[in-house]
């Protein structure tokens, strides 16, 4: 090597804190290249980088060395310490002799999977394909649905330690979007290391952070996304993530499935109607057992209670505790069939639930009725759309029971009222979470049920915590004077 070259690689990996992985390759005497191994593209490195440069006998100025490089996205630098976070990201420098400064060029090829199919938002009808861990070929998705030139793209710094950088992509409206400003406002007051995730990165963007119940989506499906930007949404993209972010999002948002907007109005209404009786049935149907066997065994008609009476004579636990061992029981066949590869997980939640369940009633430990009971609680939970929804519904069943368990039908009236409340003050990004439930808005709760087009049921972005008491005020004066009135 030259002594330029020799000058170069020791900044550089004075810079670089003595890391491997840089590779310094001289052209001459004048000009030098330096790039990552591993991160850039080696055809077009070579093509349209190296063999461009290796011909010229004698450059001037950077803007002459430019000239001859075959890449668009060739931009010059001031200090060599500038170009250490694009040379991380798997850009290339081009140095010359004499000049100070240098050229970034963008040959960077990032490891990826291929797109492939959507695992966690599977359907049955509409397109198959998901988003990778490359935020440019997740745009390019994107903006195969939206071709309009109002999709705005805009890139934020997240992490000053790992460098992580964030899309948003909105639509332009007339009105300033709200949300925007609060994401840009919160990113910049909170102090982020380490964010690798998307999941890592919603977490400090919630309003309510200590919340069991989800406040902003998160999905891999470039076509649920792209409606969701047309509702006025905000989608937020983390580097290296295959998920992005969607926000704001109301509590009836995570029990919509991006296939009803593929079928009929009427199939759409039938199955969210049918997962809104699959969220009660999920939530009460336990605990309602538990509370009738404990406390208001006269409630049950005789019919039934001979039934229930034969089946529980074995039983030595009372209810509470029987239903609570065999929740646990399904949660742990649950998490170790999804820990489990994936033939193995499926074979190990079908044979273990019937072989538990067959041999808990055999020795005595449970009911036949409460195990038909917690059955139907867990499918009824997994017909939620949304995961992260799924798995709040399973997690309040819990002091759901114990409430039923104390004080019975009181005890799940107290949790229910407490668990309406907590809904009904919850935010996000200041919107109102139980929207069109409250405040009230009837149209929005009409285009909810019948899956209407994106037109009519696009976000108010008035909504928002600053003026949700004074609608919600103006919404009951009128109830009182229709009632006056009457």
């Amino acid at each position: 090597m030259s002594d330029f070259s020799d000058q170069i690689e020791s900044q550089l990996k004075d810079l670089l804190h003595g890391s491997e992985g840089l590779v310094i390759k001289p052209l001459g005497k004048q000009i030098v290249i330096g790039y990552m191994a591993g991160m850039v593209d080696s055809a077009q490195l070579n093509l349209n980088l190296i063999g461009r440069l290796v011909p010229l006998d004698h450059v001037n100025t950077l803007e002459e060395l430019s000239d001859h490089i075959a890449i668009g996205d060739c931009k010059p630098f001031d200090k060599l310490s500038d170009a250490i976070e694009m040379l991380l990201s798997g850009f290339a420098i081009v140095l010359l002799k004499g000049v100070d400064g240098g050229l970034i060029v963008n040959v960077t090829n990032i490891p990826s999977r291929a797109s492939s199919s959507a695992d966690t938002e599977s359907t049955i009808y509409g397109p198959m394909i998901a988003f990778s861990e490359s935020t440019e070929k997740n745009i390019a998705l994107l903006r195969a649905y939206i071709t309009s030139d109002k999709l705005i793209q805009e890139k934020v710094q997240l992490d000053s330690e790992t460098n992580t950088t964030a899309t948003l992509l909105y639509m332009n409206q007339e009105e300033k979007n709200p949300f925007v400003d609060l994401i840009r406002t919160r990113i910049k007051n909170k102090k982020i290391k380490g964010i690798i995730g998307s999941p890592l990165f919603l977490k400090l963007l919630t309003d309510t952070k200590y919340s069991v119940f989800p406040q902003m989506g998160l999905s891999e499906r470039p076509d649920r996304t792209a409606q969701a930007i047309l509702e006025g949404k905000v989608v937020v993209m983390v580097e290296g993530n295959s998920q992005v972010i969607i926000g704001p999002n109301t509590f009836t948002d995570f029990f919509q499935s991006v296939e009803d907007r593929y079928s009929t109005w009427g199939i759409g209404m039938f199955n969210r109607s049918l997962r809104a009786l699959a969220l009660v049935i999920s939530v009460f149907i336990t605990p309602l057992y538990v509370a009738a066997l404990t406390y208001h065994y006269e409630m049950i008609p005789m019919p039934l209670l001979e039934p229930l009476i034969t089946s529980r004579s074995r039983v030595p636990f009372p209810p509470l505790l029987e239903a609570l061992i065999m929740e646990i029981s399904i949660e742990l066949l649950r998490e170790a069939g999804a820990r489990l590869p994936t033939k193995v997980g499926q074979t190990m939640g079908i044979v273990g639930g019937i072989v538990i369940g067959q041999a808990a009633v055999e020795a005595g430990f449970t009911s036949n009725i409460l195990i038909l009971l917690v059955a139907l609680a867990a499918l009824a939970s997994f017909t939620t759309p949304n995961y992260m929804m799924s798995s709040s519904i399973r997690v309040i069943r819990f002091p759901m029971l114990i409430a039923a368990g104390a004080l019975g039908l009181i005890g799940i009236t107290f949790f229910t009222a407490f668990l309406v409340i907590h809904l009904l003050r919850m935010t996000s990004y200041g919107k109102p979470y139980m929207y069109p439930l409250y405040p009230p808005n009837k149209s929005g709760l009409i285009s909810s049920m019948l899956v209407t087009e994106a037109s009519q049921f696009r976000y108010q972005t008035d909504l928002t915590k600053s003026n949700v008491k004074q609608q919600s005020k103006s919404w009951i004066s009128r109830w009182f004077k229709s009632n006056d009135n009457e």
